[in-house]
């Protein structure tokens, strides 16, 4: 029996190959699937570690020697006393004192001592060398006025010191990765060496107080410390994880967490533990994210499974086609039906017997392949308990399917035997109950699939969906094929050609069962292709959520002075920006400096759909406030007569953010004009006007004021009044008695009623204000926000949803985007609540970049390093096989269909010469065959797209395609891309195409009279 399974192998040896290799590829899918999914699993896991900030993996100890010692000493007795626990490694010690207060405007300072520091930093001067001697960040000696060679009077305990340069923190994005993790690796934390400015903390109002300065760490030798009192010793010991190459996803917990920090006593000292440590956090979350990405893949592999058996199923049945005749003469002989039935499955059963351990090392082979291309070096190649199971249940499935394929073929009546071909017929029961069931089954599962919500666990219903709607759209259009092609041979042809062809699609079922093998083929290519995309893009997404420009640098600084520096650095806003981040009680809001935002952000495609950055920006922003410069500050007022003396205070925000009122008065009735002096000499920025008593206090207002012109240093400024874009302040935040405002030639009235306040602010600013909210912050913002977010203390002024967007920089969907100046343009807000960054272009000067990291600012990230951060998640790399799966699927397609058309090539030949004998030319024969399958091959490619683009928008809905660490970040839309759908229709045109023109051209090529004699023979 074997032999002649062999014999019969090697005669039909096109068909055997190509059934071989979809029994290959089904078992390889079966390998790969879950031992991917875990190394890619064992790979995050190692990335994640070594990435996250180390106060967060590693482990920090504080230790404060006993009695008075030596430098060396107590650096010694600190090593001896911490034990490295498991899973750390790389102890690294410093020495350093307590924040100490200094006189003057120096602030608590710190001295510290490590051995090769300067070899860490960006030194301009010299390293100390000896006691006295020290080094200081570049921004605190300019903030300080400081210069090489100056001396520092510190007081006791930490008496004098000169320096001898200054260092910045390595940084720019030219900096190379290796040696970026290096410098945090020997620092530990960078955010130790920054310098922190007075910094106010709650409302002063209420009790707040300002912090004093902390300015960047002292360098200085480790002998100056035996002039300062050992009491003020602190020695820092570090470790960092220490992360396995081999390390197993699945025993995270044996890598340890940090201990509470109980002091433990010793003869040399006391040590405590200060970690920050949440390794135990990070494993969670990263179990969390590994267990989802290999539930949101499982579709791909399986949806290639199932492909490879849908075309195994039609080259099986092709190949029972040609064994008719063996089949029916063993029959004939007296061949019992089980002999028979074992005759003609033991072909499909040893190919499969064959397949199983080729497939197997196939598996292996591009599992380590795929190891090696896209995970982490060093990494062992895993076969789980998964992977044998799915490869015994692949086995099991095609051993199935080449059973029922020959069931099929034994089922034909003797009539099917003799033809030449197998003609269509109406569908039996069983055919239209399962068309029935398929059908109920497919409207069920997507019905379900639709109304779920979204981001929950992928289900069975997601694994099969994909498969089950291209089975369903296959059918159909297998069917309409048919129906359209019996519906038009029975009418007058347009022509021969038209004529054979549709008469072919209508008398051949071998031509039209191509049809949904290679629909569910295709189908599974535009669904695979899809999820990459949609996935990639929403990695993009993300990454300019979290990043929103070229580079982000993190500030120490108060938000109005980093708005300050950016405009002194960069006055024409073509580099920088600073950016915000305020926590108020109606939602989080990112202040941008809306000018700038065009030109510098990124702001992604997907979050305002029909809207570009510029769009944005100018929805955020009014008219550019006017700015002053100078010192004597002149004002003509006319005030009513009958009215009470006013006094008009200005609101002027130097360049370094600070906010000051000027009072120019008091005016009587009639018109006076006044001159006071300002703080301006540089530029300061006119915010607002207030008509009032002396002090800003309620004043009875009664009729027209008029302000202008107006003066600075004896020259006209009477266009701050004109042009400055003033509107009446609302009315939330002042006891307002002004109803108008109007501009005059060379200023402006207002006219009020009442006794208050009549207050204007500048920049076409409305009293409510615009803003971009996220997706998710749209309830929670409403026109006017109530309660304490819209008091003036502090907090964010009323304001409306003008653009609703899917996410916005740093806050994601659950914020909101506000233009800075319409947040803080004359009312109050604590800077110090404020998380601030600025972002730069990837332009920028690097004088500009030296500039920002001399003022003490520190690149937190880039949106490349996001990328490649997000490209290395489990998710991503996960994904990676659906891209993987749509090739491979497009791939078996073509190849199931060409091998297919070439086991149809001796029926069709024989229907060529019959047409050739009768006198049809061969033109007409080649183009009727290539139209023919044309429609078939069209009818499947139209079929898969929709299906492969429905099944795509509906599992987008339900699948988790990625995690980032934050509360909010912006979710998949689920929508089918045109450039990629067109992208797949073009080559699944150019590919179908070809087969059609070659399938032709092979058809009448060797199509002669002689073929029916040596048929009739």
């Amino acid at each position: 029996m074997i032999r002649v399974a062999l014999d019969g192998l090697r005669s039909r040896a096109l068909l055997s190959i190509g059934t071989l290799v979809l029994l290959v590829i089904a078992v390889a899918s079966a390998v790969v699937g879950p031992a991917f999914t875990v190394a890619v699993g064992n790979s995050y896991a190692i990335s994640r570690l070594s990435e996250a900030p180390n106060p967060i993996t590693g482990r920090t100890w504080e230790f404060q020697p006993t009695g008075r010692t030596t430098p060396e000493e107590v650096l010694a007795d600190a090593r001896a006393a911490v034990r490295v626990p498991d899973g750390q490694h790389d102890l690294s010690v410093q020495l350093e004192t307590a924040r100490l207060p200094a006189p003057g405007n120096y602030g608590e300072v710190q001295l510290l001592a490590r051995d090769d520091a300067c070899d860490h930093l960006e030194i301009e001067g010299r390293c100390p060398e000896r006691p006295g001697e020290t080094i200081i960040l570049a921004g605190d000696a300019e903030e300080d006025d400081l210069a090489i060679g100056d001396r520092m009077e510190l007081g006791e305990p930490l008496g004098s010191l000169t320096v001898v340069g200054t260092y910045t923190y390595p940084t720019g994005p030219d900096l190379d990765t290796a040696d970026l993790a290096a410098l945090e690796d020997y620092w530990f934390d960078p955010a130790r060496l920054a310098s922190v400015p007075p910094t106010l903390v709650g409302n002063p109002e209420r009790g707040g107080r300002v912090l004093p300065r902390r300015p960047a760490p002292y360098l200085v030798t480790t002998d100056h410390f035996e002039a300062v009192p050992s009491q003020d010793w602190v020695v820092r010991v570090d470790t960092l994880i220490d992360v396995p190459a081999d390390l197993d996803a699945r025993r995270l917990s044996d890598l340890g967490s940090a201990t509470e920090p109980v002091p433990e006593r010793l003869a040399t000292g006391t040590l405590v533990e200060v970690s920050r440590n949440d390794l135990g956090g990070v494993t969670s979350d990263i179990e969390r994210e590994r267990r989802t990405a290999v539930s949101s893949v499982t579709p791909a592999v399986v949806s290639l499974v199932l492909v490879a058996l849908a075309l195994l199923s039609r080259l099986t049945t092709a190949a029972g086609d040609l064994r008719v005749p063996d089949l029916a003469l063993a029959s004939l002989r007296g061949a019992s039906r089980p002999r028979v039935w074992l005759l003609a499955v033991a072909e499909p059963v040893l190919l499969v017997v064959i397949a199983l351990p080729l497939g197997v090392a196939a598996g292996i082979g591009l599992t380590g392949v795929l190891i090696r291309a896209w995970l982490a070096p060093g990494l062992p190649l895993p076969l789980p308990p998964a992977a044998w199971l799915a490869t015994a249940a692949v086995t099991a499935a095609a051993v199935a399917v080449c059973a029922l394929a020959v069931r099929g073929v034994l089922s034909r009546t003797l009539a099917d035997q003799l033809s030449g071909h197998l003609r269509p017929r109406r569908a039996g029961r069983t055919a239209a109950a399962a068309v029935l069931v398929l059908v109920a089954g497919t409207l069920v599962v997507t019905t379900a699939a639709v109304t779920r919500t979204s981001g929950g666990s992928t289900d069975a219903g997601d694994l099969i969906l994909p498969v089950l709607i291209a089975a369903a759209f296959g059918v159909a259009a297998t069917a309409a094929a048919r129906s359209a092609a019996a519906w038009l041979a029975r009418r007058r042809p347009l022509g021969t050609v038209g004529f054979l062809a549709v008469r072919a699609v209508a008398r051949r079922a071998a031509g039209t069962l191509v049809v949904l093998p290679l629909t569910v083929a295709i189908a599974v290519c535009t669904f695979g292709a899809g999820v990459y995309d949609a996935a990639a893009t929403w990695r993009a997404s993300v990454a300019a959520t979290q990043a929103p420009a070229h580079t982000v640098w993190g500030s120490e600084l108060p938000m109005s002075e980093a708005v300050a520096l950016t405009h002194e650095l960069d006055p024409e806003g073509r580099w920088l920006m600073a950016a915000g981040t305020l926590v108020a009680q109606d939602a989080t809001y990112v202040a941008v400096d809306g000018d700038r935002l065009g030109r510098v952000a990124t702001w992604h495609e997907t979050w305002t759909p029909g809207r570009d950055v510029e769009e944005i920006a100018a929805l955020l922003t009014g008219t550019p406030l006017p700015t002053v410069t100078g010192r004597q500050l002149g004002l003509t007022v006319t005030v009513p007569r009958g009215s009470e003396p006013v006094t008009i205070e200005v609101r002027l925000r130097s360049v370094e953010g600070e906010v000051n009122g000027y009072y120019i008065g008091p005016f009587a009735p009639g018109t006076s004009s006044l001159v006071e002096r300002v703080g301006c000499p540089r530029t300061c920025t006119v915010e607002g006007l207030l008509i009032g008593g002396g002090a800003g206090l309620p004043v009875e207002l009664d009729g027209t004021f008029a302000l202008g012109p107006m003066e600075m240093d004896g020259a006209d400024r009477s266009d701050v009044l004109t042009d400055g874009g003033w509107q009446l302040t609302s009315a939330d935040e002042l006891q307002q008695v002004a109803d108008e405002v109007a501009t005059t030639s060379d200023g402006l009235t207002v006219r009020a009623t009442g006794r208050g306040l009549a207050g204007l602010t500048a920049g076409d600013i409305p009293s409510v204000r615009p803003v971009v909210a996220g997706r998710e912050a749209t309830d929670s913002i409403g026109d006017v926000a109530g309660g304490t977010a819209t008091s003036t203390a502090g907090q964010p002024p009323p304001v409306t949803a003008a653009v609703t967007a899917e996410s916005v920089p740093f806050v994601g969907p659950q914020g909101a985007a506000i233009d800075y100046a319409m947040l803080s343009a004359n009312r109050a807000i604590f800077d110090s609540e404020f998380d601030v960054r600025v972002v730069a272009t990837g332009d920028t000067p690097q004088r500009i970049d030296d500039a920002l990291a001399a003022r003490g600012l520190v690149i937190t990230t880039t949106q490349q390093r996001e990328m490649e951060r997000l490209d290395g998640t489990a998710y991503a790399i996960v994904l990676r096989l659906y891209l993987v799966t749509a090739v491979l699927v497009l791939l078996m397609a073509v190849a199931g269909l060409a091998v297919s058309t070439a086991v149809q090539l001796p029926g069709r030949r024989l229907d060529a010469a019959s047409l050739s004998v009768v006198g049809v030319r061969r033109r007409t024969v080649l183009l009727s065959v290539a139209l023919e399958q044309g429609v078939v091959l069209g009818a499947a490619g139209l079929a898969g797209l929709a299906a492969g683009s429905l099944a795509q928008w509906i599992v987008l809905r339900r699948i988790t395609l990625g995690q980032v660490e934050g509360v909010s970040w912006p979710r998949v839309v689920a929508w089918v891309d045109p450039s990629l759908l067109s992208l797949v229709a073009a080559s699944v045109a150019l590919l179908l195409g070809a087969v059609a023109v070659v399938s032709a051209w092979a058809t009448v090529r060797r199509a002669r009279g002689a073929s029916l004699r040596e048929k009739a023979r």
